[in-house]
């Protein structure tokens, strides 16, 4: 090895040692993604212990909030073709959700929970809570606030070709824990 070889190894390999330990093991972030947005917002971030067997496919912020706005969460469970819900979480919410029948009310977490599911008026006279499952819905609840946080809206969707159905969206809700906890 020459010597100009030698100095571009010597100058690389102290860049490397350098950047690598000017950033310190925190500012790398976490490997949970929920703990990662928690750190950007200041109302509470929840993450499930449930979710109907199925695998995560997307988690993180939306961009559809205005510019000043907290980004929400939005996770993605399931597969596109297959079985799948939605989980949006905000305070305030930057899109809309569909809207539905009221099919059932549960309390989660000390909150009133609504499920709607989304039955076309022209087609079903009286919808019902089986009818997510076949039509597809959502759950909405405000959930409260962490320590030092504020209270979350929390909306839970299942749209698509296969829905999962009212009570297991009311059992993710259910399941949702504050990040950290």
């Amino acid at each position: 090895m020459g010597d100009a070889m030698r100095r571009v190894w010597a100058v690389g390999a102290a860049v490397a040692l350098a950047v690598g330990g000017a950033v310190p093991a925190q500012a790398m972030g976490s490997s949970d993604a929920y703990e990662n947005i928690q750190v950007g917002v200041t109302y509470t971030v929840y993450e499930p212990s449930y979710t109907a067997g199925l695998k995560a496919q997307h988690i993180g912020g939306n961009d559809l909030c205005p510019e000043g706005t907290e980004e929400n969460v939005v996770a993605i469970y399931g597969k596109g073709s297959g079985r799948q819900f939605t989980i949006f979480e905000g305070n305030p919410m930057c899109q809309d959700i569909g809207v539905g029948a009221v099919v059932m009310t549960r309390k989660v977490q000390g909150a009133t929970a609504t499920v709607m599911a989304y039955c076309d008026p022209e087609k079903v006279t009286n919808c019902t809570k089986a009818d997510v499952k076949k039509y597809g819905g959502n759950l909405k609840v405000t959930l409260p606030a962490g320590p030092n946080l504020r209270p979350t809206e929390v909306w839970i969707e299942t749209y698509g070709a296969r829905n999962i159905s009212a009570q297991q969206l009311v059992r993710i809700a259910r399941g949702l824990q504050p990040v950290g906890s």
